[in-house]
């Protein structure tokens, strides 16, 4: 979940949150005058009593977002892996990791930031340290046991971070107070946790653009534990193979192409543009309504460099031979003079009522050839009467150019990866499972700066189903 994403969970919640709190300050306030009226002499200074408020809304609105907004998707999955969470951003190259990793340490900077303003005794480093553990790993807990998220160590580690952050900070600002003047030194301990974030993301950045080649989301952040799976092997594995070409699409990961094609089918079907577009993973999406207010989305992936744009409609109904021809023409003339359809597409009518061009190449020539080439297909359903846009426009053609020819490791070296544990997989394999390996075959893959690079893939069953995964071959 990158920050827009967790900005739109939180807006909903927040007037719940706040009434919540001003039904918590009234009954408080009023059980306070009660108590006082009898006679009670305990006096509670003002700023506590709003810390303490304000800490019971923080804590609700962390359990809304950690917990209880989610389906009990988990299976009581735990992850022990340091920085997991890292490999994971940097496989994948993803600015929502990144973000999810920054997000964590800030969801609890309020916590540390709070807990000073307690007391004298809460000013000290210690308190704040074990009570920030005590909470992030009660949540962990609570998320494990309920089924509606992973134990993560990588959490608990960012949350405690965050919370020091907040700790350090309200520091500074009172020892800033108290000595009338800007305290430096705490003013420098405040700073610490920001630059070494900082200087962690530079870096990683730096390294990233010296590589020609991108990164590959098929490697994984945590190995499988082979210990006490079966591994069963039926496929051969030579043990020498040739070089492969290299390819290079420049659609990938480039997000001025999204905004120019929305652009296109926003200007060429009459429609208009509802809001900016948000991000939903590797997927940045617009919406859209036409002249009768129709709404339509349009999605690009940035992974792949596909988009789609559709729309709530009849997509059952079957068209005529003559209507097939209208709308074939129509549309080949549309993408041929915007330069988004290849000229050797070859056309079919899919299901009676989608068209759809193709461009087919074998793994095996795009491996042998030494030339540009362009792989897909687009599949559309046409709109009803009296509409301009498409019911449904599925775009996913690339056009790859040829780099070089690249060295590659042998399918037996690819398969002592899999013994390792050195692939992705969705469950977690564990003690007594049978991973039967039926076929190794080469295919490609793109990585995050849009090379397309040849892996293996691996396919076959564990314990009696369906299994797949991907080895870099390179």
């Amino acid at each position: 979940m990158d920050f827009q994403g967790i900005t739109s969970a939180l807006l909903p919640i927040l007037s719940k949150v706040l009434m919540i709190g001003l039904a918590v300050i009234g009954a408080f306030g009023l059980s306070y005058a009660i108590y006082r009226k009898k006679g009670g002499k305990r006096k509670l200074p003002l700023k506590k009593g709003i810390t303490v408020l304000l800490l019971i809304m923080w804590f609700g609105i962390v359990m809304v977002l950690t917990t209880f907004s989610r389906g009990q998707n988990f299976e009581g999955w735990i992850n022990l892996r340091l920085f997991s969470g890292y490999l994971s951003a940097w496989h994948q190259w993803s600015l929502s990791e990144f973000q999810l990793i920054i997000f964590n340490m800030l969801m609890f900077l309020p916590l540390g930031f709070l807990i000073p303003l307690l007391g004298k005794r809460t000013r000290r480093f210690m308190p704040v340290l074990l009570t920030s553990l005590a909470v992030t790993i009660g949540i962990e807990l609570i998320q494990m046991i309920s089924r509606r998220g992973i134990f993560e160590l990588d959490d608990i580690l960012h949350n405690t971070i965050g919370s020091i952050a907040g700790y350090l900070i309200m520091n500074a600002i009172i020892d800033s107070v108290e000595q009338r003047k800007l305290a430096f030194r705490s003013a420098g301990l405040a700073l610490c946790i920001p630059l070494i974030f900082v200087l962690l993301f530079t870096s990683a950045l730096a390294v990233y653009q010296s590589k020609e080649l991108g990164n590959l989301s098929i490697r994984p952040a945590i190995k499988q534990d082979m210990r006490g799976v079966e591994v069963e092997l039926s496929a051969g594995l030579p043990k020498e193979v040739e070089p492969a070409s290299l390819y290079v699409s420049e659609r990938i990961y480039d997000l001025a192409y999204g905004q120019e094609i929305a652009a296109l089918v926003e200007r060429s079907f009459d429609l208009q543009r509802k809001e900016g577009n948000r991000i939903d993973g590797m997927n940045r999406i617009w919406s859209f309504v036409d002249r009768d207010g129709i709404p339509y989305t349009f999605n690009y992936n940035l992974m792949d460099g596909g988009w789609q744009l559709y729309s709530e409609g009849d997509r059952n109904s079957t068209l005529s031979e003559e209507e097939a021809a209208k709308h074939k023409e129509f549309y080949e003339d549309w993408m041929l003079s915007n330069h988004i359809l290849p000229a050797d597409a070859v056309f079919s009518i899919q299901n009676g009522n989608t068209l759809r061009w193709e461009l087919s190449q074998p793994v095996a020539g795009i491996a042998q050839n030494a030339k540009d080439f362009a792989k897909g297909m687009i599949m559309l359903v046409p709109p009803s009467e009296g509409q301009q846009a498409p019911l449904d426009l599925f775009y996913a053609v690339n056009e790859n150019k040829y780099v070089r020819k690249v060295e590659l490791i042998s399918p037996a070296q690819a398969y002592e990866e899999v013994l390792q544990g050195n692939f992705n997989m969705y469950m977690d394999l564990k003690k007594g499972d049978v991973l039967r390996i039926e076929q190794v075959d080469l295919a490609y893959t793109y990585d995050s700066k849009g090379y397309y690079q040849p892996v293996y893939n691996f396919t076959g069953t564990v314990n009696g189903e369906q299994w797949g995964t991907q080895i870099p071959a390179m």
